[in-house]
């Protein structure tokens, strides 16, 4: 028996509605984040702010590019 296994993928099924809603969300979190980013001082957590921004950049980019698959499957 190897310890070396492959993971289990996780294939996650989105309908158009549901996961634009994702996409838009994800984008207002964002806008959000970089809006914390101008009003923060510098001594004061402005390091969780930036950490904030990046994790809904992230996710905002992951949804898009699963809208992207989405559509190009269904297309398809």
């Amino acid at each position: 028996m190897s310890r070396w296994r492959k993971k289990a993928r996780f294939v996650v099924e989105w309908n158009e509605a549901s996961l634009e809603m994702a996409v838009n969300q994800a984008r207002m979190d964002w806008q959000h984040a970089r809006h914390l980013v101008e009003i923060s001082e510098p001594d004061g957590g402005l390091d969780n702010v930036i950490y904030y921004l990046h994790v809904t950049e992230k996710r905002y980019m992951y949804l898009l590019a699963q809208a992207k698959r989405e559509r190009n499957r269904q297309q398809a």
